[in-house]
């Protein structure tokens, strides 16, 4: 029997999910059905929230966060993500420059970190330029502080 997996499910695929109603926004809603007959748990950092909030679209707005908060098996807060932080003793500011060297942006950063930490089993992602075809040179950087490999995705590939 396989377990269900564990994923971190990027912004831009639940907005294009909401907004695009061809190509990527079959596959993201394809994938976002899945989600919602329960086939994964999905872990939601709580900075998507923080994220979304600073977005003028009030009903694009309300419609993704309504997905998170109906959809996510767990919300991980910046306390829970400090904590591992502290327990595995890491450099933090180093571990962020490091990533941010390859062009990676802070909030991608930190869901990257988060996926590692929390031992997730993907990073669904349409982030090809930032994530998706950096996913060698971030493990690089993740081996190198002694934590684990993430796996990252597009949504047609789960």
């Amino acid at each position: 029997m396989n377990k269900k997996k564990n994923m971190i499910i990027d912004l831009d695929v639940i907005t294009v999910a909401e907004w695009d109603k061809s190509g990527e926004g079959i596959a993201a809603r394809r994938f976002t059905d899945r989600i919602k007959k329960g086939e994964f748990y999905v872990s939601t950092p709580y900075i998507i929230f923080d994220l979304i909030n600073e977005w003028k679209h009030a009903s694009l707005v309300k419609k993704i966060k309504e997905f998170y908060e109906l959809y996510s098996s767990n919300i991980i807060s910046v306390e829970n993500l400090e904590e591992k932080i502290i327990k595995m003793n890491l450099d933090r500011k180093a571990l962020v420059s490091d990533l941010k060297s390859f062009v990676i942006k802070e909030e991608d950063v930190v869901l990257v970190i988060i996926c590692s930490l929390f031992d997730l089993d993907y990073l669904i992602t349409f982030n090809r330029k930032h994530l998706k075809n950096k996913e060698a040179e971030i493990n690089e950087v993740l081996h190198k502080y002694k934590l684990k490999k993430i796996y990252i995705a597009l949504p047609n590939e789960v």
